[in-house]
């Protein structure tokens, strides 16, 4: 009779044994969800500072940057001037300057390191390709917070609007041609309505002559052609400019050119054509 309560005891024992295994292990889990559900936020929050700082630096490019300056940037001072604080030890990157025969650009790359488990992330400042780099314990590629700036697909289309631009300089002065020969009857139809035919005196309705290339803020075009005040200058803010001498044809068919610098050298030329 005296082996029932220690047998009782001894369940007893074992059963507390288990309910605080249990409790354990329900702690325990319930930490470890708690320690997830905290890291899950934080890579929520880096990931909506990085897209916020990659579409500021974003907007600073294709409000600032032209391709001209042949290292790369200063992405520092971009970010700071684009009004992102440095947090989580972002990281920055620019490439040298592209170029593919029509347009030069820069690519900007950002990204949040992890440096305890992710090794090798950079971007090649030769071409411009970001890598993410691999993971310290096994080296296979690794994912990394990151955005990257391409900065083309900007430069391309002020190359585009520029052209439109000077375009509208052609048309503009094209159309004068044509109005100024129609409205003069009597002038004989071999006159060149782009350039006057005594330099000295042009005569009404006749250009003055600029046989070197000057800015068309400068010369009788803008009103005389009627050309919108954008035209005067090309998306970067350089000055638009005309001659009817250098690149010109003074003999039918007469011509008259028109073009603007390049940010990264070299120019964009047009020609107004007699009609």
């Amino acid at each position: 009779m005296s082996k029932m309560p220690r047998q009782t005891g001894f369940a007893s024992y074992l059963w507390l044994v288990s309910l605080a295994g249990l409790v354990m292990a329900v702690s325990v889990g319930l930490l470890m969800a708690s320690d997830q559900e905290q890291s899950n936020r934080a890579d929520v929050e880096r990931g909506a500072y990085l897209r916020d700082a990659a579409d500021r630096l974003a907007r600073w490019y294709n409000v600032g940057a032209t391709g001209a300056q042949a290292g790369p940037i200063d992405v520092a001072l971009a970010l700071s001037q684009a009004g992102v604080t440095p947090r989580y030890g972002i990281q920055f990157a620019s490439s040298n300057r592209l170029a593919d025969g029509m347009v030069s650009w820069h690519v900007l790359a950002l990204w949040l390191p992890e440096p305890d488990s992710v090794q090798g992330t950079a971007l090649d400042p030769v071409t411009g390709v970001f890598t993410q780099g691999t993971y310290s314990v096994d080296g296979q590629p690794a994912r990394v917070i990151h955005a990257v700036i391409d900065g083309h697909g900007s430069q391309l289309r002020r190359y585009s609007e520029t052209s439109r631009r000077l375009r509208e300089v052609v048309a503009r002065l094209e159309n004068r041609f044509t109005a100024m020969r129609a409205t003069h009857p009597l002038v004989p139809a071999s006159t060149n309505w782009y350039r006057a035919a005594d330099c000295g005196a042009p005569q009404g309705g006749e250009l003055p002559c600029y046989d070197a290339y000057v800015d068309i803020t400068a010369t009788d075009v803008s009103v005389s052609a009627g050309t919108s005040p954008s035209a005067e200058v090309n998306a970067w803010g350089g000055a638009v400019q005309v001659s009817n001498l250098a690149d010109s044809s003074t003999i039918p068919p007469f011509s008259m050119s028109i073009r603007t610098a390049l940010p990264w050298g070299g120019q964009l030329q047009v020609t107004a054509q007699e009609p």
